[in-house]
């Protein structure tokens, strides 16, 4: 009876390779073409609230659903600049892999690329205070077109 010794076999990154693209930033579409010569703002402060559980629609998410999204342009580089205004708060957007602290007095800078559309759902993570179970963050990400359309209309109010 011969000994024979367990072969292992390697699952790491020699065996599987990534596929890798060459994409730049000029390949993608920009929102400030769609816009042809609007202003276009320095700064966007933007305040949603938690919809009620008496105010659902049908399909709407229960204790994540806001009155106001955050809509988004796809395929476009983002900035958020993050504070806070009162407390503590954690500035949380899982599936897009963003979370950053809100702390008075500071602002925290994260960069996102959007590539695909849909609605991404979040919460501030953080301990702030007696209602921070009811900080629900949506953003809605839209094409560039859709964006643009989208931005036309808010910029004029």
């Amino acid at each position: 009876m011969t000994s024979e010794k367990p072969v292992l076999q390697s699952l790491g990154a020699s065996q599987r390779r990534a596929k890798l693209q060459d994409v730049k930033a000029e390949d993608y579409a920009t929102p400030e073409k769609y816009l042809e010569g609007a202003e276009i703002p320095t700064f966007y402060q933007f305040q949603s609230n938690m919809v009620a559980d008496e105010d659902l629609k049908a399909g709407m998410v229960s204790g994540l659903e806001v009155d106001k999204r955050l809509t988004l342009p796809t395929r476009t580089h983002i900035r958020f600049l993050v504070t806070g205004q009162d407390v503590l708060h954690s500035f949380s957007i899982p599936s897009l892999g963003l979370k950053t602290d809100a702390t008075p007095g500071r602002i925290n800078r994260i960069n996102t690329f959007i590539q695909r559309e849909g609605v991404f759902y979040g919460q501030c993570s953080e301990l702030c205070g007696a209602l921070h179970g009811f900080m629900p963050i949506v953003c809605e990400a839209v094409s560039p077109e859709t964006y643009a359309a989208h931005a036309r209309k808010w910029y004029k109010e």
